[in-house]
């Protein structure tokens, strides 16, 4: 970004029109491109608040970033800004920048080059200004920050904080394959004794994408143990939430007519119903049994999901579906009668 003497003139002007706020100087005027210009000016990091207007938990830290002590770390040290996560702005930069975002607030922290350096997750237990100063003197420590927990697990690190810590992390951070790999080293750690305690339910509905986790399994298996011990709908939404990611994922549209089989059992355990498990996992079933060359399955898995209901566009999808994937003449006869149908 080339910033001329006038543009630091005028980021300089914003910066100082914040100096009689108490506590933390959040940027009012601007945008995001403001913001890390006038971070190179002044040398400093960044810190985003992404909030949305109307959680209550954002609105409630307002006392504790105007707590003086939280200011004088963040305006030393950071340009701040508020990140509005129902702006197109925050929907735009998130993306690039390939984060997820679980719940607000949540606390982004960059250099002045745009490069993540810490994310902090925070609640109505974390509302305090030891925590505010904690995450952002993290997010200084290039030895304890998110962005260097890879190096952290590299290095030997198998504690399980900082394997549950990460795994959740590497799910914000979208990497799926780091997320997978560190919390089944967690699960494999600790003791099955333990899989039932509110840290272990708390992993499940956080950090787990993947329905081979040792903990998952565990869980889909012993739904009563779960069940006795927490509410029963947050139980299924959560093990259901499980088996999706996973089977909507990139590596679901590999998995074999076996493990979709597997995936149907364990809907069925949550008491999810034949029609809505049929509906879910058509595509991903019809596209193991045409790979594995059991065509005429496939075409009565994609025949079950028709109904008096179905229209024009959806019997053109399925047309269209089984010619991407299968030459198997009877298939694409079917295919035919379905596209006729769609036209």
């Amino acid at each position: 970004m080339k910033i001329t003497l006038l543009s630091i003139a005028i980021l300089l002007l914003l910066s100082l029109s914040t100096i009689a706020q108490r506590g933390v100087n959040f940027i009012s005027g601007g945008n995001l491109r403001t913001v890390f210009d006038l971070a190179k000016v002044q040398n400093k990091a960044v810190f985003l608040e992404a909030y949305a207007p109307t959680c209550h938990v954002c609105i409630a830290f307002k006392p504790t970033f105007e707590n003086q002590q939280v200011g004088d770390i963040y305006n030393k040290n950071y340009i701040s800004y508020k990140l509005d996560m129902t702006s197109p702005e925050a929907a735009g930069f998130l993306q690039k920048q390939n984060i997820w975002i679980p719940s607000t607030p949540t606390l982004l922290f960059f250099d002045k080059d745009v490069k993540l350096m810490h994310i902090a997750i925070m609640g109505e237990n974390t509302n305090s200004p030891e925590a505010l100063i904690s995450s952002a003197m993290i997010a200084l420590n290039p030895q304890k920050r998110a962005t260097g927990y890879k190096a952290i697990y590299q290095s030997g690190n198998r504690t399980a904080n900082f394997l549950i810590d990460y795994g959740y992390m590497a799910r914000i951070l979208k990497d799926t394959v780091m997320n997978i790999t560190v919390l089944k080293t967690y699960a494999k750690s600790i003791p099955t004794t333990q899989y039932t305690s509110n840290v272990n339910f708390a992993v499940l509905q956080k950090a787990i994408m993947d329905d081979e986790n040792p903990l998952f399994v565990y869980m889909i298996n012993h739904l009563a143990e779960f069940n006795a011990k927490f509410d029963r709908n947050l139980v299924k939404q959560t093990a259901e939430n499980i088996i999706m990611y996973s089977l909507y994922s990139s590596r679901g549209s590999k998995f074999s007519s076996a493990k979709i089989a597997q995936i149907k059992a364990n809907l069925a355990k949550l008491g999810v119903t034949q029609k809505a498990i049929g509906v879910r996992v058509f595509r991903e079933e019809a596209t193991a049994l045409f790979r594995e060359g059991k065509s005429a399955e496939a075409i009565k898995i994609l025949e079950s999901i028709i109904d008096a209901k179905t229209d024009k566009a959806s019997y053109a999808y399925l047309s269209n579906f089984v010619k991407s994937r299968t030459s198997d003449k009877a298939a694409l006869a079917k295919a035919s009668v379905w596209a006729a149908k769609g036209r």
